[in-house]
């Protein structure tokens, strides 16, 4: 598997590098994907992959306010992150949403799956799960949507790829050890990043040599 390019997590769409560029190829390669959170700007950054997932802001809402106010052609290059586990978000609605601020990327960023234990098995009795999150993530592949999908497990994703994403991203939630790479490996021939959240250092580093390439906050 070729080593993939390191993407980086941002609260703001990066502006095109040169001025006077006219030709949409040649911007999208001065400005690089990126994963677009508009939410992190309201949170602080201690344990922010957690507050993603309370109420203590709407995620969704924040994003597409601000993918609405997006300037033309800013969002090209960026992946949306949308909480997928939310029972208030209609597809429908946020397709139109992504197209008009001409982004055609989305990702299950924060993603319910850091979760674990009793609480999980509560949201998953609920609906508001892992599986909501992947059959979410299916309805954007069906509307022509390139997805790149959170997976907490090597189960979870392969669930996603047979939903048809088109690349993964292991999240270590508590710990992340190389075997959930080797693991996932054996389920998917898909591309497969490495989260780095807040706080990780060398006990990464096993599970970064296998990845294809990682992602982390800008």
């Amino acid at each position: 598997m070729p080593v993939l390019p390191d993407l980086l997590i941002l609260d703001a769409a990066r502006p095109a590098a040169v001025q006077g560029e006219s030709s949409p190829e040649r911007m999208a390669e001065r400005v690089p994907q990126c994963v677009l959170a508009p939410w992190l700007a309201g949170l602080p950054v201690p344990g922010r992959d957690l507050l993603a997932l309370l109420p203590v802001l709407d995620v969704n809402a924040r994003a597409f306010a601000a993918l609405r106010a997006l300037p033309q052609d800013a969002g090209q290059n960026a992946i949306a992150a949308l909480f997928c586990a939310d029972p208030f978000l209609r597809v429908r609605d946020a397709v139109q949403i992504l197209r008009a601020a001409g982004i055609s990327r989305v990702t299950n960023f924060p993603t319910i799956q850091i979760i674990d234990g009793a609480a999980a098995h509560g949201f998953e009795s609920a609906g508001l799960g892992m599986r909501r999150e992947a059959e979410i993530l299916g309805e954007f592949v069906r509307a022509g949507f390139a997805v790149t999908g959170f997976a907490g497990s090597a189960e979870s994703g392969a669930l996603l790829a047979r939903q048809g994403v088109g690349a993964l991203v292991l999240h270590p939630g508590p710990a992340m050890a190389d075997w959930r790479v080797r693991t996932v490996r054996h389920l998917t021939d898909l591309p497969v990043r490495l989260m780095v959240p807040d706080g990780y250092g060398t006990e990464l580093d096993g599970a970064m040599a296998l990845a294809d390439g990682a992602l982390r906050y800008g």
